[in-house]
């Protein structure tokens, strides 16, 4: 198939492309919107404005009032909302005190969150050195390698350890990953009670990372942040050093989201 002359819009699902302006139909002031309403609004058919509301009604994206039989945006939005929310809020707390990590490291800075099992980094400071590690914005890796993943992991309630472990397929990234499942979970007992996380080599041969959990104000796990290197950098001089900058920084912006603890 030749892509080059094609444009943007000749990627578009149709059926999708019609679910997004509904939804995009409703606003402060029509909160609520009929099948009538919205296909003369759109210029669709009423068939399908009903077929794409039924659809959308389902999955939680709109609801609808038994009474005036009209429709207003669901519960699942304002989840999904809410998870953007705390995304931007993670970010804008996390910026400064990253750049003030990377400055005092010259190592690579990068902040996770958690998503659909894995995680995924939507923020970073690369080091200054020639030699370093290349972080890839938006990436989804998995939980059980790697400081950020272990250092997210270790700090979810066991039940959702559990679940994610079962589902995981342990793909050995190196001779240094952890494939086992008791000793993932023995291992993370111990990432638990320390209050961070190392890797050496677990998932990049040559690298290595640090990293701590950010917690909000429940208490609940909601991101990490990892100071990652090459192994020639991450001496055993250097890797306390190292911890304990990672920490302080956490606890920083954890304290920033409400979390209560002493720094």
């Amino acid at each position: 198939m030749d892509t080059k002359n094609k444009k943007r819009s000749d990627y578009y699902i149709q059926s999708i492309k019609r679910a997004v302006q509904i939804l995009n139909s409703f606003t402060f002031k029509k909160d609520e919107l009929g099948v009538s309403e919205l296909s003369e609004r759109l210029n669709l058919h009423k068939s399908t404005v009903h077929r794409i509301l039924v659809t959308l009604e389902d999955e939680g994206f709109v609801a609808k009032d038994q009474v005036s039989q009209k429709y207003r945006l669901g519960i699942k939005l304002f989840e999904l909302g809410h998870i953007v929310k705390e995304q931007i809020e993670i970010r804008n707390y996390a910026l400064p005190i990253m750049k003030e990590l990377a400055q005092k490291t010259e190592e690579s800075i990068d902040l996770n969150i958690l998503s659909d099992g894995k995680r995924v980094s939507i923020e970073k400071i690369e080091s200054p050195h020639d030699v370093r590690r290349i972080i890839q914005l938006g990436k989804s890796l998995p939980l059980y390698c790697g400081g950020s993943g272990k250092a997210l992991l270790a700090f979810l309630p066991d039940e959702e350890i559990d679940k994610i472990i079962q589902k995981e397929k342990f793909i050995p990234f190196s001779p240094k990953t952890i494939t086992d499942p008791i000793k993932l979970k023995e291992h993370l007992k111990e990432i638990r009670k320390n209050g961070y996380a190392i890797s050496f080599e677990e998932r990049i041969l040559g690298s290595a990372s640090v990293a701590a959990p950010i917690l909000d104000y429940k208490g609940k796990v909601v991101a990490s942040l990892s100071i990652s290197g090459p192994t020639t950098r991450f001496t055993k001089k250097k890797v306390p050093i190292l911890i304990s900058l990672v920490k302080v920084a956490t606890q920083k912006i954890s304290a920033s989201l409400g979390y209560h603890i002493n720094i």
